[in-house]
């Protein structure tokens, strides 16, 4: 492995981690404001979305 692909698959992996946390985060709807909860779940989504370019850029076939 490359020094790229391992950095990239530790940026992924870090991205799921977060992408886990917003999730938690969001679910407790009484702690945050309308506002924060707004980002957060903009937040959400871009990540999603970065994350599901990242797996298709990278996919390489079948099983996938």
């Amino acid at each position: 492995m490359t020094n790229f692909t391992m950095m990239t698959m530790g940026t992924q992996t870090r991205a799921r981690r977060l992408m886990n946390l917003l999730e938690k985060m969001t679910k407790m709807d009484h702690i945050y404001s309308d506002s924060q909860l707004h980002e957060m779940k903009l937040q959400l989504r871009v990540l999603k979305e970065e994350l599901a370019a990242a797996e298709a850029k990278n996919s390489k076939g079948f099983g996938k």
